[in-house]
C-alpha cells in the first residue's frame, strides 16, 4: 500500500511477541523492515526499504554525500573593553572553508572527476511570449543597437513553433509543451528537428494571472 506523500506503508502483523523497554510493551508492529542476514552478517542496524517513487529516491540519495558529523570549537580571548579597539575580524570565507565538510566518498568522487548526478529525461525550458517580446541575452559591453537589429533575435522557440505548424501535419497534433517528446530545438540552426532517439519533456515558463496577455496567451 502507498501514502499519498509516495512513500510505501508495510504491513506489520501483531504476532503476539512482546517485550518491554523502559517500562513499555512493544510488539511486532515497532520493528523496522529489516533484513536478518544482513543484520548479522554486518553487525549493523540495517533498513530495507521499497524505493518506488522519486521522493523516496532523493531521499536515499542525499547520505552517499552527508558524511560525518563534525563540530569546530574555537577558543579566543578579546577584550568588552570598546576604548582598547579591539575588533573581532570576521572572515565568512574561512569559516565556511573551514566548517565544511567533505566525506570520503564525495573526495573521491570528485577527485575522479565522476559526475556528481544524473538528470533524465531532458528537460526543455519553453519560453512564450507575445509579439516583439521574447527574452533577448547579450553581453554588458554589447552594443544595444546593434543587438536590437539582429535578426536572429526575432527567432525564437514560440516562432518556430509556428512557422513549424504550418509546414508539417505531424507537428500540428501536438501542443506547444508536447513537442520536444517529438521535436528537438536546435540552437544553432534556429529550428526544431525531429527526434532521432530519446525524448525530452517540455516544461514552459510560468506566468502569473497579473501578467495580461501573456498570461492568457
Amino acid at each position: 500500500m502507498t501514502h499519498v506523500n509516495g512513500y510505501p506503508i508495510y504491513r506489520c502483523r501483531d504476532t503476539g511477541h512482546i517485550v518491554v523497554v523502559h517500562g513499555i510493551e512493544l510488539d511486532n508492529r515497532w520493528v523496522v523492515l529489516h533484513n536478518v542476514y544482513l543484520s548479522t552478517k554486518y553487525d549493523a542496524h540495517i533498513n530495507i526499504e521499497v524505493c518506488n517513487n522519486i521522493r523516496a529516491i532523493k531521499y536515499l540519495f542525499k547520505y552517499v554525500y552527508k558524511g560525518h558529523d563534525r563540530a569546530t570549537v574555537e577558543i579566543s580571548r578579546h577584550s568588552d573593553n570598546a576604548t582598547e579597539g579591539n575588533v573581532v575580524d570576521t572572515n565568512e570565507i574561512k569559516k565556511y572553508l573551514d566548517y565544511r565538510y567533505v566525506s570520503a566518498s564525495e573526495a573521491t568522487w570528485r577527485i575522479f572527476k565522476f559526475d556528481m548526478h544524473e538528470r533524465f529525461p531532458t528537460i526543455e525550458r519553453l519560453q512564450y511570449h507575445l509579439p516583439n517580446q521574447q527574452m533577448v541575452l547579450f553581453r554588458d559591453d554589447d552594443d544595444v543597437q546593434e543587438v536590437a537589429t539582429r535578426s536572429a533575435i526575432s527567432i525564437t522557440m514560440l516562432t518556430i513553433w509556428f512557422k513549424t505548424n504550418q509546414e508539417s501535419e505531424v507537428a500540428r497534433s501536438l501542443m506547444f509543451d508536447q513537442f520536444p517528446q517529438q521535436w528537438v530545438w536546435n540552437q544553432k540552426l534556429k529550428r526544431w528537428t525531429l527526434h532521432k532517439r530519446g525524448f525530452a519533456i517540455g516544461h514552459m515558463y510560468y506566468a502569473h494571472p497579473t501578467s495580461g496577455e501573456r498570461y492568457y496567451l
